[in-house]
């Protein structure tokens, strides 16, 4: 190999950590530290200078001076370490597949060849920085994408990432939940998002929302290292063009990282997502992991887990296991108008994820397979897989879909959930709050500033359906209407859904 082509090589190994190094830099605040640093050395020495000030009160307040100094010049030093690994880790995980290994790779990180290219590259991406700030609408430059890929594509990387905010919150002691958690959970379109958007309005729920991304397993760690820096944004529309508007303290679906991390291969297959039984370990770490997000959002009140993550569907039992208080909310919609929105969005998402492939990978690193090029169907029947790609534009095929997943809800966990009808909640937001509060032990005040919030439905034209697959299809939702007046009979004073209603 010629020292050019070695350079070359360096080179472009050193490329993703800089930007990895220099994103680092701007999200800790270091430079906010040093200034903080610099001025308490500059009160310290116009204390020793001042004539006015006397030796007796010189000696009381300079030991407190000097421990700043001291936290804020240890501090800085973690925040450099951090940078540097991030560098390194960034360097080896590239320059592994061409430099000869992770060992070699790592080998070279003292030759001052390496240092005087990253030295290089760091300053022009620094001075270019400016030019990569996002457009207006778009939150991910080449830096968050690479900071995305070093934090979210490897599972080792999200592992030790636990690990590591498990170790430093076993320091201290962790704040207990003051009541069972909710999960909402559900196909889909379903008004899963509006729903926890609803119950995290009452203030009294710890979830995680888009500051968390990209270290979804380490929160607080997280929370720590970004405090300095953070962001704040406008609301907008997020990416599925449904009036949703959201921002980084928006709560969202980030939680299936975690079981996609500790148990991927237990339930992603090729084509579909299987039923899920994660392993007794697995289901310890992952209280463990709901305790850390607490403790991330608990200030001196105590809080409680909130969850959205339609992927639950597929371990409902589980988490009845974990958790057995927990309450389990299951949003439903009509099937046609259901179906309409899967298919509009997965139209949606399959031509955005061919423009845009770090959608494409943002979406698998999520674990988000409902919809686009990365779809992967709930195998709770086998009329759940399409018989061939070209069905996917066959709106029978959606509404048979649904009919799958809201038959094996009714039949599997009926006795594990609440059932939610969306369509109802659309016409009567504030009555089927006031109905819920008392299932999820809220005052209904708590949910009351959310009520002015919740739009109509969106009305939907129907495409042809296969007559015998719409058939079943309203045969389930006639039977989750009946479910769920069946229970408002046996909790008359929770009354969930009071009557069945004809869809929108």
């Amino acid at each position: 190999m010629t020292p050019w082509t070695n350079w070359a090589l360096q080179s472009l190994a050193c490329l993703p950590g800089v930007v990895v190094f220099v994103e680092l830099f701007r999200a800790l605040p270091l430079m906010e530290n040093l200034n903080h640093l610099k001025m308490t050395t500059q009160k310290v020495m116009g204390v020793v200078r001042s004539s006015r000030i006397s030796d007796h009160w010189k000696e009381k307040i300079l030991p407190h001076y000097a421990g700043g100094i001291l936290a804020a010049s240890l501090l800085n030093v973690v925040y450099i370490a951090i940078m540097a690994a991030g560098f390194a880790l960034a360097f080896c995980l590239v320059g592994m597949w061409f430099l000869g290994g992770f060992a070699q790779t790592a080998a070279m990180l003292l030759e001052p060849s390496v240092q005087i290219i990253a030295a290089v590259l760091g300053m022009a991406y620094a001075v270019a920085r400016v030019k990569l700030t996002p457009e207006q609408g778009n939150d991910y430059h080449l830096g968050s994408k690479l900071l995305h890929h070093l934090a979210l594509d490897s599972r080792l990387v999200r592992k030790a990432a636990f690990d590591l905010d498990c170790s430093l919150a076993s320091a201290r002691k962790l704040p207990k939940p003051s009541g069972p958690p909710v999960f909402v959970t559900g196909l889909a379109r379903a008004g899963t998002t509006i729903l926890l958007e609803a119950i995290y309005a009452s203030s009294r729920f710890a979830t995680l929302t888009y500051r968390d991304m990209p270290f979804i397993t380490a929160p607080n760690l997280w929370k720590s290292i970004s405090s300095g820096r953070r962001q704040h944004a406008e609301l907008k529309e997020r990416a599925h063009k449904d009036r949703l508007l959201v921002n980084y303290d928006s709560p969202e679906a980030f939680e299936e990282i975690f079981w996609m991390t500790f148990d991927r291969d237990n339930y992603v297959k090729e084509r579909h997502l299987a039923p899920h039984k994660p392993p007794r370990e697995v289901l310890i770490q992952y209280r463990r992991y709901v305790s850390n997000i607490i403790a991330k959002d608990s200030g001196k009140a105590p809080l409680r887990y909130l969850a959205k993550n339609n992927s639950n569907l597929l371990r409902i039992a589980s988490l009845k296991r974990a958790f057995p208080e927990a309450v389990i909310l299951v949003p439903f919609r009509n099937p046609l108008d259901h179906a309409k929105s899967l298919m509009v969005q997965h139209q949606r998402f399959v031509k955005t994820h061919q423009e845009d492939p770090f959608s494409l990978r943002y979406m698998n690193w999520l674990g988000h397979h409902e919809f686009g090029a990365n779809l992967k169907p709930f195998l709770f029947c086998d009329e759940a897989l399409p018989s061939s790609p070209e069905e996917l534009d066959d709106f029978s095929y959606w509404v048979r879909y649904w009919g799958c997943v809201y038959d094996y809800v009714l039949n599997k966990h009926a006795d594990d959930i609440v059932l939610f009808d969306y369509d109802r909640f659309c016409r009567q937001p504030a009555a089927c709050l006031e109905e819920l509060a008392p299932i999820l032990q809220l005052d209904k005040e708590q949910l009351e500033p959310f009520f002015s919030k919740v739009k109509s439905s969106t009305l939907h034209d129907h495409p042809p359906v296969d007559p015998t697959v719409l058939a079943q299809a309203e045969a389930v939702h006639q039977a989750l209407h009946q479910r769920v007046m069946a229970e408002a009979k046996e909790l008359p004073i929770v009354s969930r859904i009071p009557e069945a209603h004809k869809a929108d």
